[in-house]
């Protein structure tokens, strides 16, 4: 698997233009979490998690409702297909401080996601062992150093293995 994805530009374009400019990626993979625990893209638990997680308890603007329902209805449908290209992760164009920070705030915006209960969007005890390894390890990921140096395999295998969780908990969850 390459970690260079195309989709990088166009879902940081719109998380952008929907007024998410801070850790816009956290956002994005928070969506892969939430929707690989069961919860429905544009349900009132997705988007309420989204306000209550990330925007102080505050109501979402529709645009960002609006962004977060059509990507959330793409992730869906990469985890329905087990896509490996399911987070948007920069190209080795993209300078490796900048590609770091964005694998750190995938793997935050994941391990939190995956801490979230289907049934009422709030976080959930993780009683699994293996669900709190998997966990443990995406949180370990999310303290990556940025000015370390950028090994592309064993960024891929940090990729892969975020993919693999999040399939496995889909598989699990949405059922």
């Amino acid at each position: 698997m390459s970690t260079q994805n195309s989709n990088y530009e166009k879902v940081l374009k719109e998380l952008t233009q929907s007024g998410i400019t801070e850790t816009p990626f956290s956002w994005f993979a928070l969506a892969i979490g939430i929707i690989a625990k069961g919860v429905e893209p544009g349900s009132r638990i997705y988007n309420n998690v989204f306000s209550n997680l990330l925007n102080d308890n505050q109501p979402l603007p529709g645009a960002v409702v609006a962004t977060l329902t059509n990507l959330g209805l793409d992730i869906k449908d990469k985890l329905d297909n087990a896509s490996q290209d399911l987070f948007c992760f920069p190209g080795s164009s993209v300078d490796k401080k900048q590609r770091l920070q964005v694998l750190a705030d995938l793997s935050y915006g994941l391990s939190l996601g995956l801490t979230v209960s289907k049934e009422d969007g709030s976080l959930e005890k993780v009683s699994s062992q293996e669900a709190l390894a998997d966990l443990n390890t995406i949180s370990e990921v999310s303290k990556v150093d940025i000015e370390a140096e950028l090994d592309e395999d064993d960024l891929n295998s940090v990729i892969e293995f975020m993919v693999d969780v999040a399939i496995k908990n889909y598989q699990l969850f949405s059922k």
